[in-house]
C-alpha cells in the first residue's frame, strides 16, 4: 500500500509538456509546493497525535491543541481530521508538482484545480475553526496555523491562476 503514493505520483507527473508557463507563475507554483509541503508536515503531526501514535502534543504559544485533538470532532467519518489534513495537503503538493509537465489533468486546467482544491480546504478550515472558538471554547494553535497555510495556498493559487491566464 505505501507504493500506491509514488505510483499516483509518477501517473500524474507522466504526460506531454504543455505551453511554456512565466517565470512568475512557476515561482508562485513553487510557493504553492512550499506552502503544500508546510501544511503536509502539520497535519502528518496531528495525525500522529490523534492516531496515538504519539501521547504528547506541543501547542505553540500557548494553544489548547491536546484538548481541541481529544475531543468528540477530532474524527470525520472516523477518520482522524489530521489524517484527512494529510491527504488534503498531499493531494495540493501532487496536483501542484503534476504541473510541471501538464497544463490539464482529467481535462480540467489544473491551476484551476488547486484553486479548487484549495477553496474546498479554506471552507473546511472555516468550519473546523468555528467548531474549536464557538463549540469546544478552545483554540488548537497548530490547526489555526494549517488554516492560515490554506488561505496562503489559496491565495497563491489565484495568483498563479490569473498569471497563466495573462498573455505574455
Amino acid at each position: 500500500m505505501a507504493a500506491a503514493g509514488p505510483v499516483v505520483l509518477g501517473l500524474l507527473i507522466a504526460g506531454g509538456s504543455g505551453p511554456r508557463v512565466s517565470r512568475r507563475a512557476l515561482r508562485l507554483r513553487m510557493a504553492i509546493g512550499g506552502l503544500a509541503l508546510l501544511g503536509l508536515l502539520v497535519a502528518a503531526y496531528l495525525a500522529l497525535f490523534e492516531l496515538q501514535i504519539t501521547s504528547s502534543l506541543a501547542c505553540p504559544l500557548g494553544g489548547e491543541c491536546a484538548e481541541v485533538n481529544r475531543s468528540d470532532y477530532v474524527n470525520m467519518l472516523g477518520i482522524p481530521l489530521g489524517l484527512v489534513g494529510v491527504i488534503g495537503y498531499a493531494t495540493i503538493l501532487a496536483v501542484t508538482l503534476a504541473r510541471i509537465t501538464r497544463q490539464r489533468l482529467w481535462g480540467i486546467p489544473i491551476g484551476l484545480i488547486i484553486v479548487a482544491l484549495a477553496g474546498s480546504g479554506v471552507a473546511f478550515s472555516l468550519f473546523l475553526t468555528y467548531i474549536e472558538v464557538f463549540v469546544l471554547e478552545s483554540l488548537c494553535t497548530w490547526c489555526v496555523i494549517s488554516a492560515l497555510l490554506m488561505a496562503g495556498i489559496l491565495g497563491v493559487a489565484i495568483a498563479a491562476w490569473l498569471a497563466e491566464r495573462a498573455p505574455e
